[in-house]
């Protein structure tokens, strides 16, 4: 098999993917909880492909010490650019206008859920001690 032949085939079958997932979500009603999921891991699945071969080229060349600094810096500053989004700017992103929960509810809802969570995993203890 020729290489410009398996690369065009290769190239055909991911587009056929996106294709073909397109297809389902424009056709199939599909939950949201269904969406998250496969949109979470999607999200995962890059990151850590991303991290393994960024990761692996940054301790080449700089070393565990500064590979290390860098991945954790990196995290800080997205992590509290988010937080100030959340506070203070994204607001336009919120297209359905009220039927949104604040992010003092979801901040709520989340601490509901880990908790209720936590307590199904551990049935013999109660949540008041």
């Amino acid at each position: 098999m020729s290489p410009a032949f398996e690369s065009t085939f290769w190239g055909f079958v991911s587009g056929g993917a996106l294709v073909l997932g397109a297809a389902v979500g424009y056709f199939a009603s599909v939950p949201g909880r269904v969406i998250a999921g496969v949109m979470a891991f999607g999200s995962g699945v890059l990151i850590s492909a991303l991290s393994f071969e960024l990761m692996e080229e940054a301790f080449r060349q700089a070393g565990l010490t500064a590979t290390a600094m860098g991945f954790l810096l990196g995290a800080v500053i997205y992590a509290a650019a988010n937080r100030l989004l959340a506070i203070w700017g994204a607001k336009h992103r919120k297209r359905s206008g009220t039927q949104q929960p604040t992010e003092a509810d979801q901040g709520a809802a989340v601490w509901r859920s880990l908790s209720e969570h936590c307590w199904m995993a551990f049935p013999n203890r109660s949540p008041s001690g």
